[in-house]
């Protein structure tokens, strides 16, 4: 019986993330940036990694990586924007480590930029037109919410654990794998997988996480994202290495 080829799909790929060992798909023009002691950002497969974001061990410290001028002209209205008339939809795998209580990780479209600082935990993740997922110890667990910025910031969904297993503890570095989405009609949400000790993970396509009232044109001139944040607060964190992400692959689709 001769071998059936399936058709290429995307969700395919955006839901198998957490199972991938290659992928960085997507924008052209990268940057990375960061304050305080320990601070790591880099692009440039350091480690093995083709990101690595550590926020380090100091008060303020905030390191970033981000990306910039799609190269798929979909993504953009005219140059400089982000279309968010479109479904935009953001896939990474890799390993997470939070430990320090006062620290956060996100993942956001419409960043702050290559000159600007990545925000500090504990406030607001977007200063423009975006959206996001926030990532924070909770309770021992690392837990989630969505963000979102239209005509001002969004008040965030409430801090949740994902599906089981994912940040079991705060001393695991495990793998994980999340999509965020924005479907052009400001509804934003979030798919995650459990979490896992082996890097052998499966994101369901349901999603965990809704926020309403997301940006749905091109009027913000942000062209910044997807940018990802390893953050302190402005006091010190409560354990170091506080906030560590490190992935190997990501996907982006725009329709």
């Amino acid at each position: 019986m001769p071998l059936v080829k399936n058709p290429s799909n995307i969700d395919n790929f955006l839901f198998a993330s957490g199972r991938m060992k290659m992928y960085r798909v997507g924008l052209a023009g990268s940057y990375t940036k960061t304050t305080g002691a320990g601070g790591v950002a880099s692009v440039g497969n350091t480690g093995g990694f083709n990101i690595n974001v550590n926020a380090g061990s100091a008060a303020n410290g905030t390191s970033k990586v981000g990306y910039q001028d799609p190269t798929a002209a979909l993504m953009t209205a005219s140059a400089g924007k982000i279309d968010y008339s479109k479904r935009i939809r953001f896939s990474i795998g890799g390993m997470m480590y939070l430990a320090s209580t006062n620290s956060v990780i996100r993942m956001v479209f419409g960043g702050t930029g290559n000159a600007t600082d990545a925000p500090l935990a504990g406030v607001n993740g977007l200063t423009i037109k975006g959206f996001g997922v926030e990532f924070a110890l909770q309770s021992s667990v690392i837990q989630a919410r969505l963000i979102g910025f239209n005509a001002s910031y969004l008040t965030p969904t409430s801090y949740t654990t994902l599906t089981n297993g994912f940040g079991l503890a705060a001393s695991d570095n495990r793998f994980f794998g999340v999509v965020i989405e924005s479907d052009g009609a400001g509804n934003i949400y979030l798919y995650g997988a459990d979490s896992s000790i082996n890097p052998n993970i499966n994101i369901g396509q349901a999603p965990l996480l809704t926020l309403t009232g997301g940006p749905t044109n091109d009027t913000s001139t942000n062209r910044f994202g997807p940018e990802i944040h390893c953050s302190n607060s402005s006091s010190s964190p409560t354990a170091s290495p506080s906030a560590i992400l490190q992935s190997t692959h990501w996907l982006l689709d725009v329709q």
